[in-house]
């Protein structure tokens, strides 16, 4: 009996060994291997980050609009070789917070104002309350 090495070529189907040690199986591994795993921390941090963004945009604005992303893309090109040169990035969307609102009036001039025109309009001006106290203010009922 001979003990030598099985071949670490693909199978009839395409598929590798699984005791091959120098295949890649996972998308872990994959990452991995861009700048020495630096890739992958950058991919968890930045994941990490991004759900800690959209729970703070539910507080602060409820979860309407509370979407994020995270894209991977990664570039491959092949050499004459067989030598594959890869390339990857990762990019990640937060949530945009809402539009800043505020409400004014317009009025008859186009003028910004904070009362209702249509108020001027029932009746113009404060109208006075008599009879009062003069010392407290309170608003006597004459009957």
């Amino acid at each position: 009996m001979t003990h030598e090495k099985p071949p670490t070529e693909p199978t009839a189907s395409g598929d590798v060994l699984e005791h091959d040690p120098y295949a890649i199986r996972t998308i872990e591994q994959l990452f991995s291997l861009f700048d020495d795993g630096e890739f992958m921390k950058d991919i968890q941090s930045g994941h990490k980050d991004l759900q800690v963004a959209m729970v703070d945009h539910k507080e602060e604005h409820g979860a309407k609009g509370c979407k994020g992303s995270m894209t991977i893309t990664v570039n491959y090109a092949l050499g004459k070789q067989g030598d594959l040169d890869m390339g990857a990035t990762v990019n990640f969307t937060h949530p945009k917070a809402p539009p800043s609102s505020a409400a004014a009036f317009v009025d008859d001039k186009g003028n910004l104002t904070l009362y209702s025109p249509l108020m001027k309009r029932m009746r113009p001006g404060l109208r006075d309350v008599t009879p009062h106290d003069p010392e407290t203010g309170e608003v006597r009922d004459i009957d």
